[in-house]
């Protein structure tokens, strides 16, 4: 349970991150996103959730310690770390360039192969259509 609340914590670290890097559009969509990524996609429990995002945990981490926990996650859990960021970024269908910042850092700091990248993004795109369908004008 611990590895799971320090992984939830980490996760909406990253999550924040990528927020704050964000511009104003879709803002009020990004924490439930963030929070049905980390259920739903990442499996963490509603209570790990709620202990990892808590302020007491988040605050008394950097961003530095989010781009080296990332490196030392398993490789399944770094590629659905990075889709998730990217998929907070694209909810209002652009990402700025602080943004692109935070997804090459995390990227970087995770070591993923230009295939790995090319991918999670493809997955954040379907997710995000998912969660946030494009509203046809016609």
């Amino acid at each position: 349970m611990e590895q799971d609340i320090e992984r939830a914590t980490l996760w909406f670290l990253a999550a924040g991150a990528m927020d704050a890097a964000s511009g104003e559009g879709a803002r009020e969509h990004r924490p439930s996103a963030a929070g049905l990524f980390a259920q739903a996609i990442l499996g963490f429990s509603e209570d790990a959730c709620i202990e990892g995002k808590s302020s007491k945990r988040i605050s008394r981490l950097t961003l530095i310690d989010c781009l080296s926990g990332v490196a030392a996650l398993p490789i399944d859990l770094r590629e659905k770390f990075l889709t998730g960021a990217l998929m907070i970024a694209l909810l209002d269908r652009r990402m700025d360039p602080a943004e692109v910042r935070w997804a090459s850092a995390l990227a970087s700091a995770m070591r993923l192969s230009s295939q790995q990248v090319e991918e999670c993004c493809l997955g954040a795109r379907i997710l995000t259509d998912m969660l946030h369908p494009a509203v046809d004008p016609t």
